[in-house]
């Protein structure tokens, strides 16, 4: 079974990134925030590497490079991964083929999958910035889908499911939502599970 697995929110949690604004020099209530303007630039392909997106950080607060690497080391590189997470992934990854599906830019899920000593558990890394598009576009699901035979079951395991499930559902991709009291799908998932660390169990009942 190949099965997708959603970046932020399921293997990874990040904070608010305008809680380390002070880094920057800038007033993290300013609309646009700039981290975030720099970030979508990355994350979707349109900064190409972490040298460009450091440039566009720098540009956009007057923050010196020094700074502004110190800034994503608090917040892009360094999330919160469960050790629960860590223990559930080497069990998927002893049955079944792991792909990260995520919107991110790609050097900083290699790094903190290498981090957490997991990178080898995940056959694929499929993420936006080297996509070139962010989720829901079919590009990065049509991606995961590739080198598979008619009646090889994929599983896709996402907090969001009218963003990056529905999508799924719609290429015949099976579906876990990892439940948010803040949402309610637009489509009943195929499972809902409240966290990564129930999916081992889920799968090892037949479902």
């Amino acid at each position: 079974m190949r099965i997708l697995l959603d970046y932020g929110g399921v293997l990874a949690f990040h904070g608010d990134e305008r809680d380390h604004a002070d880094l920057l020099g800038v007033d993290s209530e300013v609309d646009p925030y700039p981290g975030w303007i720099a970030y979508f630039a990355f994350r979707d392909g349109f900064v190409t590497t972490e040298a460009g997106y450091l440039d566009l950080l720098s540009t956009l607060t007057g923050a010196d490079r020094a700074a502004c690497r110190e800034y994503v080391e608090r917040t892009w590189r360094s999330p919160e991964v469960p050790e629960t997470h860590v223990a559930a992934i080497e069990e998927l990854a002893a049955d079944h083929e792991l792909y990260v599906h995520g919107n991110m830019a790609l050097p900083w899920v290699e790094a903190v999958l290498e981090d957490h000593a997991i990178r080898d558990c995940f056959a694929e890394l499929v993420v936006s910035s080297d996509v070139g598009r962010a989720k829901p576009h079919p590009r990065g699901y049509l991606r995961c889908l590739e080198g598979l035979d008619d009646g090889d079951r994929v599983v896709m395991v996402s907090d969001e499911y009218d963003e990056d499930l529905f999508v799924a559902d719609a290429l015949g991709i099976e579906t876990v939502w990892v439940e948010q009291d803040d949402e309610v799908p637009v489509k009943e998932p195929d499972y809902t599970v409240e966290s990564l660390v129930t999916v081992p169990e889920l799968l090892r009942e037949g479902n």
